[in-house]
């Protein structure tokens, strides 16, 4: 009887694989294919200033025929052109009245496929410094090519034209080298005094990410690491970013890379000892009076980044004698 129970078993699992070949040969032979993606990016102008967007078709298939709209605000941009398709046949209406852009394009071949640009837009700024135009593409007609026009799916991603340039964002590690500070003093220190905006805009929030999962904010922050990342060869640098606004609300973000290393540890090889120890000596009573080190032995010297090398970094190194970052 077991036996007979293992066989019905057996050819009830056989009927089930008959029945799940098909439709594994079916999904081989037509792979699942995602939606043609119409979009447009983003552009930041000064004011009476001009710009470019693209109008890309993205990941499509035998692409035949586009029909597609472009909205916008023409109390703060007009658009001057619509030009470089990668269609064989392209014509664009323009109506700045109205803030419309009907863009159409043809091909004469075996369909478009991949990334295929529409249209490369050339925008004008018309309003007034800080103002901002949506620009809404919508679709009238999107076709394969072929005697039977079949319609192609598609979503749309629409962008924004800003008549204000972003902030630039640029970010420091006041001390190129740092240690774990829970134990024994040592804060990194960052600075974001040479951030920017380029058309004189006030920049109203520093937003700093430390990489070890904590945030800070200010233009100069302190960060004490409660950890480190040893890849069991050497040290991995922790990435900071810094991410700046202005007041008009536009961000822009950057990043840097921090070496931490255990307490004690100025030489960053993993292991406190008569090395590290040598380093401070070296570099004993050296002081940054601009708050910087020129010098990169004295930068690591100066194991809890207060600036002078003197008996409290040796006491660092001697309470961590023998420590390793394994």
């Amino acid at each position: 009887m077991r036996r007979q129970g293992e066989k019905r078993a057996g050819n009830k699992n056989l009927t089930v694989m008959r029945g799940i070949a098909p439709l594994i040969f079916i999904l081989l032979l037509f792979p699942s294919c995602s939606a043609a993606i119409i979009s447009i990016n983003d552009v930041f102008m000064v004011s009476n200033g001009t710009a470019v967007a693209n109008i890309m078709i993205n990941n499509v298939s035998n692409l035949g025929v586009a029909d597609i709209n472009l909205t916008f605000d023409p109390s703060v941009i007009h658009i001057v052109s619509a030009t470089n398709s990668d269609f064989d046949f392209f014509h664009a209406v323009i109506d700045n009245s109205t803030g419309i852009v009907r863009m159409g394009g043809m091909d004469f071949g075996d369909g478009l496929n991949g990334d295929v640009k529409l249209a490369e837009i050339m925008l004008e700024a018309v309003g007034e410094h800080g103002e901002v135009s949506e620009l809404d593409l919508s679709i009238n007609e999107l076709k394969e090519a072929g005697a039977v026009e079949k319609s192609i799916p598609a979503t749309v991603s629409n962008g924004s034209a800003y008549l204000n340039i972003p902030p630039v964002a640029v970010a420091e590690s006041v001390h190129r080298y740092n240690n774990v500070g829970v134990n024994y003093p040592c804060k990194a220190l960052f600075d974001a005094f040479a951030s920017y905006d380029t058309d004189g805009d006030a920049i109203i929030n520093y937003t700093w990410d430390f990489g070890d999962g904590y945030f800070g904010e200010g233009q100069t922050v302190g960060h004490v690491y409660s950890s480190y990342k040893w890849n069991g060869t050497g040290y991995e640098p922790f990435n900071v970013s810094l991410t700046v606004k202005d007041e008009w609300g536009l961000t822009n973000t950057t990043s840097l890379q921090v070496s931490v290393y255990i307490a004690g540890d100025a030489n960053g090889d993993g292991v406190v000892d008569i090395f590290d120890a040598v380093i401070v000596g070296l570099e004993w009573d050296s002081a940054c009076t601009s708050g910087r080190w020129e010098s990169e032995r004295a930068d690591r010297a100066d194991l809890n980044n207060d600036c002078i090398v003197d008996i409290f970094d040796a006491v660092i190194v001697g309470a961590n004698w023998e420590h390793t970052a394994w």
